[in-house]
């Protein structure tokens, strides 16, 4: 069997691993150059752990994994609103949490499968046939090839989906928001892991990395669905947040490379059906829980095993459907959850601000954190059912 997995992201390069320790062969197309360093933090829980140990990575992964410690929360003037300690979450968690920049995650995954795969970056797929017994496709350096499956793995935005499934506005459930996230150097020690400020509609701040640099995360109310280009994104940031003082103000006049940076709609994919014919989604392209669920990666991670898993034992018609019947119902549960953080994560009113300051402690203290996370965290998944 051979398969193309369109997209090098977690969810491709992830499956390329669980299909390499099967014996099954793949090609990853990727349309960003080697070595991308943009997007925002990441974080691994307990599915995606429990892929990463199986795949023997998770050691390389907590090696690279940002430091946890207090979080900081302040209103748009400074004042101090709230805070608690992401070492409460992790001991709640059993220790199977971390958090990592999405560079880090792709450098660790690539060098675990580069020699025995064919990653082809700056290549996209331009044209696809699925004639019933293989899938012929063309890519975008004109090159002509024949595989038994295809993968789309190619993101929310997902071209290969658009091909096949339908056009891109018929999957996407908008939660009314716009997020944007990008790398600054720390001339200043932030004093925590995380420091945020939040206002009416508002939410941003500045994750320490641990490497001299924080990764800035901004989210704001917003239903508007259209790509900006880069002078646009600024200005809208600049209208967002432009009067917010440190350490707001130093990321927001800090230089931001747009090829690499984050910025975009926060939306769900909703697609009736992940598979068609020969070719299956995966990862954003087939749900895409938006960051606010934390659970992205990890269930693109499982995903990813799962469906390796299933197509080493079956055919792929019982592949496909095994792999959805599985994955839909966490899936289903856990866009549900990111729908209801969405509407704390950014307050709607002052009092919403208040209840939030107020309530947010408490269940992340010692005594709750571990129902909060059973709440809002994902179950484990039997991934080797």
């Amino acid at each position: 069997m051979r398969i193309l997995i369109v997209g090098g992201g977690p969810a491709g390069l992830t499956l390329a691993a669980c299909l390499k320790a099967r014996g099954i062969e793949s090609v990853v197309i990727e349309k960003a150059e080697k070595g991308r360093t943009g997007g925002y933090s990441i974080g691994l829980h307990v599915n995606g752990w429990n892929v990463a140990e199986r795949l023997g990575l998770i050691e390389a992964f907590k090696a690279k994994a940002m430091p946890l410690g207090p979080a900081l929360h302040r209103d748009r003037f400074g004042r101090k609103l709230f805070s608690y300690d992401y070492r409460t979450l992790y001991k709640a968690s059993g220790g199977r949490i971390l958090a990592i920049m999405r560079n880090a995650f792709q450098d660790i995954l690539t060098s675990h499968v580069e020699a025995d795969v064919d990653i082809r970056y700056r290549t996209t797929l331009t044209d696809i046939t699925d004639d019933g017994d293989g899938v012929d496709v063309t890519l975008s350096d004109g090159s002509r090839d024949r595989f038994d499956l295809v993968v789309g793995a190619d993101g929310y935005r997902s071209a290969l989906r658009a091909m096949l499934f339908g056009p891109h506005e018929a999957f996407l459930r908008p939660l009314g928001y716009r997020a944007s996230a990008w790398r600054v150097p720390v001339t200043k020690p932030l004093g925590a892991s995380f420091v945020g400020m939040m206002d009416v509609d508002h939410q941003g701040g500045l994750y320490d990395i641990g490497d001299g640099h924080a990764a800035t995360l901004f989210c704001w109310r917003d239903d508007r669905t259209d790509r900006l280009d880069p002078d646009e994104r600024r200005e809208i940031l600049n209208r967002q947040f432009g009067t917010w003082p440190e350490p707001v103000a130093s990321a927001l006049r800090s230089s931001v490379d747009w090829d690499e940076a984050f910025f975009d709609t926060v939306a769900q994919i909703e697609v009736p059906n992940w598979s068609k014919g020969r070719v299956v989604l995966l990862g954003d392209a087939a749900w895409c829980l938006t960051f606010l669920a934390g659970q992205g990666t990890s269930t693109a991670m499982a995903g990813a095993y799962i469906l390796a898993a299933e197509l080493a034992d079956k055919p792929h018609p019982q592949a496909f459907e095994a792999y959805e019947q599985r994955l839909r119902p966490l899936v289903t549960r856990m866009q549900a959850v990111s729908r209801k953080i969405g509407g704390h994560y950014i307050p709607q009113s002052r009092m919403g601000m208040r209840i939030q300051s107020w309530i947010l402690p408490i269940m992340l203290s010692k005594p709750f954190a571990k129902l909060a996370a059973s709440q809002f965290s994902a179950p484990a998944l039997e991934l080797d059912a």
